[in-house]
């Protein structure tokens, strides 16, 4: 269908759907659109088309994809004035925090854009294992925007790291030291936090400090609806800047998540075939709780995730453990070189990268 969008108003096109700018200016999230070139929206997401002219849309919807018009920006000007801020640094770390749905994949994508159009390196750390954008579920990833972007999804990741768990609880050190390693990769540049949405309860306050302690950000960016950041940022020395969740924020239910996480599976797996590692060549790494090879093949392993590392102990593929057998390991997983370390997660799946449960100990 066409759409003709009036000056400054925004349409919100929830996915699943795609669209391009046939005539006019308009962006999203701080990305000009280029005429003709279409934009995917993948199902259980939203993008805003901001338009700074009358912008005339092709836009095809899917099943249960909508477009809702607002007048004026669903950008908050706190953001904005944010993007002054980190202009303004340069270099350093900043680190975005936040419940679920208040827009903190957004907001990081908004100050991508924002920084790459003002000629600012900033690389891009992905620390939501449960809703990842940049590798697949149950990792950190990082990226370097090298042009403009519409979701952290479109970077392409020069760094993974594999946590084996889609929930920051149950990895909490584990991941606290994976995204210090990876913000800590470039110090020339303005690098980006993006982080989980654990923060409301005793202990997630308690962990969401540790990350800080740890990181070190040099600015903090709390986005929130209410005062339910204050524990965390009084209790966490360092910089921090409040700022507005977006208008029309796009709530997601857990089967929502969940539909989230099987298609970010997906995409690391597509292409999977079965392949066989002997490990007299390869190291396998198990949890914490497992002491030996032959204390986990008692257990139930078939469908567990696993994460195939290189020397650096960088994720090179994620596989699903299809057998472990007489120092054979069968894997569902795509073709990589290099591979040095075997790690067993915890989450098992489907080879269509359907969650199953969890490794039971």
């Amino acid at each position: 269908m066409r759409y003709l969008l009036a000056p400054e108003n925004t349409l919100l096109v929830r996915g699943p759907a795609s669209f391009r700018l046939m005539n006019g200016e308009a962006a999203v999230l701080g990305a000009p659109l280029t005429r003709n070139i279409r934009l995917v929206v993948r199902q259980e997401k939203q993008l805003p088309i901001e338009a700074r002219s009358e912008a005339d849309l092709e836009i095809t919807l899917g099943e249960p994809g909508s477009v809702f018009e607002v007048q004026g920006s669903t950008i908050p000007t706190s953001w904005d004035s944010a993007v002054e801020a980190l202009a303004e640094m340069e270099q350093g770390k900043v680190m975005v925090i936040g419940a679920a749905d208040v827009g903190k994949s957004t907001l990081s994508t908004y100050l991508t854009n924002r920084l790459f159009g003002l000629g600012i390196e900033s690389p891009v750390v992905d620390g939501d294992i449960g809703q990842a954008d940049i590798g697949p579920p149950t990792t950190i990833g990082r990226a370097v925007p090298t042009g403009y972007v519409s979701s952290l999804v479109d970077l392409k990741p020069d760094g993974i790291i594999f946590t084996g768990h889609n929930t920051p609880s149950q990895v909490e050190t584990k991941l606290i030291e994976g995204i210090r390693r990876l913000s800590d990769r470039n110090h020339q540049s303005l690098t980006i936090i993006n982080t989980d949405g654990w923060v409301l309860d005793s202990e997630a306050v308690i962990y969401k400090v540790r990350m800080i302690e740890a990181i070190q950000p040099d600015l903090i960016l709390g986005i929130s609806t209410n005062t339910e950041l204050q524990p965390i940022l009084s209790g966490a020395r360092g910089r921090s800047f409040r700022i507005e969740a977006p208008k029309n924020v796009l709530a997601r239910s857990r089967s929502d998540r969940r539909e989230i996480r099987t298609a970010g599976y997906r995409r690391f797996l597509d292409g999977a075939t079965t392949r066989t590692y002997a490990l007299g060549n390869i190291r396998l790494k198990l949890p914490k709780s497992l002491q030996s090879i032959q204390a986990a093949t008692t257990l139930d392993l078939k469908n567990l995730i696993v994460g195939l590392l290189d020397a650096d102990g960088y994720l090179l593929q994620i596989g699903i453990l299809l057998g472990l057998e007489r120092n054979l390991l069968r894997l569902h997983s795509r073709a990589t070189n290099q591979v040095k370390e075997i790690e067993l997660g915890h989450v098992k799946l489907s080879i269509d990268g359907v969650e199953l449960g969890y490794l039971e100990l």
